[in-house]
């Protein structure tokens, strides 16, 4: 991956309006691999003042597509599918890290390893992301950009 690639996925990222709400940002891109990361706030936090199971999810399949992104620019990439599980609850976390990890590129589907981190290394959650890939003549990243 060009650095001119990563700054395009990273610029694409800040335009998502859920990735934006949530303060989900990226820490590093290479060719295949992913890093996202989020300071946690307490709307992210579910009644029992932890994490919220359902943000683990969502940094997983985040970094997991822009993973898969990083190998199919020119696609556009959504989630066909995934196995998560959640391995501990964090209380005291401060922060998350997902990691995403192609391990099967393809040209239909690519398979993404996603592992949830805290700021402290514990591994939170675990899954496996099936990519669905399609391409048009547009642009892919033109079409998601402006929301269509």
């Amino acid at each position: 991956m060009t650095q001119e690639q990563a700054a395009k996925m990273t610029e694409w990222m800040y335009r998502c309006p859920y990735e934006s709400a949530a303060g989900i940002v990226p820490v590093s891109l290479t060719e295949g691999r992913s890093v996202i990361g989020v300071t946690l706030r307490p709307d992210h936090m579910n009644i029992w003042n932890i994490p919220h199971g359902g943000l683990l999810y969502a940094l997983a399949d985040i970094a997991s597509g822009v993973a898969a992104d990083s190998v199919h620019p020119d696609a556009h990439i959504v989630t066909a599918g995934s196995c998560f599980n959640f391995l501990y609850a964090a209380p005291d976390a401060k922060s998350l890290r997902a990691v995403g990890q192609v391990i099967k590129p393809g040209h239909s589907l690519t398979v993404v390893q996603a592992d949830v981190y805290d700021d402290r290394d514990r591994h939170l959650a675990t899954g496996q992301f099936t990519m669905h890939l399609s391409y048009d003549t547009a642009g892919a990243h033109s079409q998601q950009q402006t929301g269509s």
